[in-house]
């Protein structure tokens, strides 16, 4: 009973409501995209036969694949991110509003690169004036990485892709 009183006087639940509630409005409009423990989900990825190692966040939701690393200025040389879609197709991508030059590699659902290209940041107001990078082939995955990662590992169409949890 006292416990109640105290939770009750320290935090209110209309406040403590109102909190929440912009917490998961927060999270939805930053496209996080969160674990069972509430951490961000991340992968190990390792591009073979390179055995090039790369920790990539993950977005497989709508959310986080249409935020993916918007606004970010800086990523990690071995870092990147993973787009998982729900079906397999002809996923494109676009740099509106992201900063860091990339390189997209796209596989097919047995993780075989099918497609790798460098996209350039775009710094166009209006986003349908930026390029539009399409795979050669149809995708169930891609991964953006830094453009000097694909070079550095001499990563090529073809090549395997093994993902860890």
């Amino acid at each position: 009973m006292f416990l109640t009183r105290v939770w009750r006087l320290a935090f209110p639940v209309p406040l403590f409501s109102t909190i929440m509630i912009h917490l998961v409005v927060f999270l939805a409009l930053t496209g996080c995209s969160l674990g069972e423990n509430g951490e961000s989900k991340t992968r190990q990825v390792t591009f073979l036969p390179a055995n090039a190692l790369l920790r990539a966040e993950v977005a497989d939701t709508e959310p986080a694949r249409e935020k993916g690393l918007m606004f970010r200025t800086s990523m990690g040389e071995n870092e990147g991110m993973i787009f998982y879609f729900d079906q397999t197709g002809y996923h494109a991508f676009y740099m509106y509003n992201t900063r860091i030059p990339l390189s997209v590699i796209f596989l097919n659902e047995s993780l075989k690169i099918v497609d790798i290209q460098d996209m350039a940041p775009c710094k166009e107001q209006n986003p349908s004036a930026c390029p539009i990078y399409a795979p050669k082939a149809a995708c169930s995955y891609a991964i953006e990485v830094n453009q000097q990662f694909v070079r550095k590992y001499g990563i090529k169409t073809g090549d395997l892709v093994r993902i860890k949890k």
